[in-house]
């Protein structure tokens, strides 16, 4: 049981951290007034004309998120602790493949951005498991 509430607050605080840092994202680079968020063709318009460090921003929203997602679920698992940090990681990837094609993104964007949620989420469950073995042996 705690294996599977330690891949559920991983992927709680994964998410946490995408949405917080989309949200700096728009602060700094709104989307302008007057677009309507409905109109898939307005929505496209918008995306073809922000600028890179936009999807940048969100590239790396998603590699922290996946990261500390990892480390928190390593660092929670009783056992299997890199499967619950590679799971966590293969939920966030779930999630953010389906942003990624709901709203337009352009084609480096998408890619760059599926092949960082598994290595960021191990990364982050590499570094729980040494923080962790740590904190048994004080």
């Amino acid at each position: 049981m705690r294996n599977v509430l330690s891949v559920f607050l991983g992927v709680l605080t994964g998410i946490f951290i995408i949405f917080s840092l989309e949200i700096v994202n728009h602060i700094i680079y709104p989307i302008p007034q007057g677009t309507d968020l409905n109109d898939s063709e307005a929505i496209d318009a918008y995306t073809s004309s922000a600028p890179s460090i936009v999807f940048i921003l969100l590239i790396i929203s998603y590699s922290l998120g996946s990261l500390v997602g990892g480390l928190i679920s390593s660092s929670l698992a009783t056992h299997n602790k890199m499967t619950n940090s590679i799971t966590t990681g293969g939920v966030l990837m779930g999630l953010g493949v389906y942003n990624l094609f709901m709203i337009p993104h352009p084609i480096w964007t998408i890619i760059i951005s599926v092949f960082l949620f598994i290595p960021c989420s191990y990364l982050g469950g590499y570094w729980g498991i040494k923080l962790s073995s740590k904190n048994i042996r004080k």
